[in-house]
């Protein structure tokens, strides 16, 4: 078994846990400015992230629009995947190849397709002037936190359908049946059978969904405008334009510690069971 795995478990030691450890260290020495690094234990760098109020305003805004995306996610994809599980008989397996065929268009030209729909001569302007309901463009839509929340929901729905969808996969049809033979209304098969045990999932698609847009750096930057900095904008400010890799390094690992902590958190509604 261990000869099995070892190729993958070698695989993540290079590319994943050796550059996390060397990253960790270096989050622990002192930047004397432009890449130049003292090989001395400090904490100021961490302290310094904690204790900058800019920090925590961007951080407050970037956790924000990551928990509304994932929500918002959740609640989009859940009925889709409630539908296609459970309705879709014959064509399920093509409904969800439709939803992988999202995916194949490059993560950029999605992102710059918003332009052409939210931009000042875009869809929804042209669209608004043509039936006379504006006299001049709207332009708040685009390089805002709208325009980042809904192109983050349009790039993370369908990972949140294909997570829940597989979550659904373990549940037999019959079973909502026999709910309802026993004389269970609809809200209670749902709240008691297919809620409960779609709870891993639910997890599963959140913490995702949270984790890579809290750690988005092209969409803000895009889509977003000043007003939409981020703490990925951040960590990119200090490894290349300040050359303060400790400094982007702590802020990195905090960023890690709230990862974990809302997946900690949000892993206790497993013990959901239903009412």
């Amino acid at each position: 078994m261990l000869l099995l795995t070892s190729p993958a478990l070698l695989v993540l030691g290079l590319a994943l846990l050796i550059p996390i450890l060397l990253l960790l260290v270096q989050s622990f020495v002192v930047s004397l400015g432009y890449g130049q690094l003292q090989y001395s234990f400090t904490l100021s760098n961490y302290a310094e992230a904690l204790k900058d109020p800019v920090n925590r305003s961007i951080a407050i805004r970037t956790f924000s629009i990551a928990a509304v995306t994932a929500s918002a996610c959740i609640i989009l994809g859940y009925p889709a995947s409630f539908f296609i599980t459970f309705r879709l008989r014959r064509a399920k397996n093509l409904a969800l190849f439709l939803v992988v065929v999202s995916l194949f268009t490059s993560y950029l030209v999605r992102l710059y397709a918003w332009y052409t729909v939210l931009g000042r001569d875009g869809l929804i302007n042209t669209a608004l002037k043509t039936l006379h309901l504006i006299d001049r463009p709207i332009s708040f839509l685009l390089f805002s936190k709208w325009a980042v929340l809904i192109a983050f929901v349009n790039v993370f729905l369908p990972f949140t359908i294909l997570i829940l969808a597989s979550s659904m996969q373990s549940i037999p049809a019959d079973l909502l049946e026999n709910s309802r033979d026993l004389g269970a209304s609809a809200v209670q098969s749902f709240t008691k059978v297919v809620l409960p045990l779609t709870t891993p999932g639910l997890v599963a698609a959140f913490a995702y969904t949270f984790v890579l847009t809290s750690g988005d750096y092209i969409t803000p930057a895009l889509l977003g405008g000043k007003q939409s900095t981020t703490l990925a904008s951040i960590v990119r400010d200090q490894f290349v334009t300040f050359g303060n890799q400790p400094g982007g390094a702590a802020l990195s690992f905090l960023m890690v510690l709230v990862f974990a902590a809302v997946y900690v958190a949000i892993s206790q509604t497993r013990r959901y069971k239903g009412v």
